[in-house]
């Protein structure tokens, strides 16, 4: 009996190693899906380890945006030079408020009158008339009135001495208030003719220029009929600028006004009056009143307006212009207040900057607060950008950012 559980190695008959290609057709089959396993799993391997290499080694690339810089561009306002004219801030048409014949006019067409001045009277004669037909009527009942008066105080001395009955000092007392409203009446009336009369003379209301003058002396008018047109000292310009530039003006702000020629000192204006409704094909009128009267300018004159190449500064020197900014660059938290992505220049991360918009135009929002000039904001795609988030701005070349 051996002493060992099993024969000896040297007297095992090992068998041969064969190559995959002398492998049988069956036995291939078992072995390949094995090698591709093993290899499919030894190329996942060495990508993971690859990508966790790469994510520790360096930072994903910056996300390109598109971008715009407040205070540059069609979002901020642009030196433009259009024509106005100038006209008078307060037009009267003068007229006579009672009729009559002209008897003399005083001023002329471009004359300077000041206020109270008297510039045309009417034929007076028949108004002096009833002036004086007034008065006799007035002079008549205060007459009738007195002795109204004295009937009644007689009658009721008689009626306490029991020599009248009281029907007649009740008539007497009849007649007294009876005259006494004649003569009030008459008085009354009397006031209507002086005041005629006086409307025989016509006066300026305020000191200006005469712009037109359109009766003559020995006309016939009738109440109510324009004699003249009176333009007031305070002088405006007005002009039209198209929807785009009219968005970027604000009341209060400043524009140079200068004659057309070329020639001549510059004044300053300020708006009043931004229109809401285009007054022709894309124009909608501006008006601003001129600061201080210029002897070089006049009513009718046609004038170069220069508009302001910044925004306005208020009192507390913040910027008051509108800015206009792409309605893709908000993202609405409210109906009048949002955020926009600002982009840090330093860092080139991006910030939540909080603003309040007002009035689209077009494609593009007026920002009323939250941006000033300087600022670079994100002008699209700004749904898909995060906090703290490294952008690169289009247009601008390749660089690294300080981090």
């Amino acid at each position: 009996m051996s002493l060992f559980p099993f024969p000896p190695r040297h007297l095992l008959r090992r068998r041969p190693c064969r190559p995959r290609s002398c492998l049988f057709p069956t036995e291939q089959k078992a072995v390949m899906p094995l090698l591709s396993l093993r290899r499919s799993t030894i190329l996942v391997a060495i990508s993971l380890m690859l990508v966790a290499c790469g994510s520790q080694d360096e930072p994903p690339p910056p996300k390109p945006v598109a971008w715009i810089e407040i205070g540059t561009g069609s979002n901020t306002d642009i030196a433009t030079n259009v024509p106005g004219r100038v006209q008078a801030r307060n037009r009267t048409v003068l007229s006579f408020e009672v009729g009559g014949t002209i008897a003399s006019m005083s001023a002329d067409l471009g004359d300077r009158v000041a206020r109270g001045n008297v510039i045309a009277t009417l034929d007076p004669a028949s108004y002096r008339l009833e002036v004086a037909r007034a008065q006799a009527n007035l002079a008549e009942s205060r007459a009738r009135l007195d002795q109204a008066r004295q009937d009644e105080q007689r009658q009721e001395y008689l009626y306490s001495e029991g020599a009248a009955s009281q029907a007649r000092l009740e008539d007497a007392r009849a007649q007294l208030g009876s005259l006494g409203a004649i003569a009030d009446a008459n008085e009354a009336q009397l006031g209507v003719a002086r005041e005629a009369l006086s409307d025989t003379r016509m006066r300026a209301h305020y000191s200006g220029q005469i712009a037109r003058r359109l009766v003559e002396p020995g006309t016939q008018v009738s109440p109510g009929q324009p004699v003249y047109e009176l333009d007031g000292s305070q002088l405006e310009v007005s002009f039209s600028v198209p929807q785009r530039q009219r968005d970027r003006l604000s009341v209060g702000q400043n524009v140079t006004v200068a004659p057309s020629s070329g020639d001549g000192i510059t004044s300053s204006a300020r708006i009043t009056d931004i229109g809401s409704r285009a007054s022709g094909p894309g124009a909608f009128e501006i008006v601003a009143a001129l600061a201080a009267a210029s002897p070089e300018l006049e009513a009718g004159q046609v004038v170069e307006v220069r508009l302001p190449d910044r925004p306005a500064q208020s009192e507390n020197g913040r910027d008051t212009a509108r800015i206009l900014v792409p309605l893709t660059a908000i993202i609405p938290e409210d109906d009048d207040s949002g955020y926009v992505w600002r982009i840090l220049p330093r860092t080139q991360r991006l910030e939540k900057a909080p603003v309040r918009f007002g009035k689209a135009s077009g494609n593009e929002v007026v920002v009323l607060s939250g941006l000033s000039r300087g600022d670079m904001i994100v002008s699209k795609g700004a749904a898909f950008l995060s906090e703290g988030q490294e952008v690169s701005r289009l247009g601008v070349g390749p660089r690294r950012y300080a981090r």
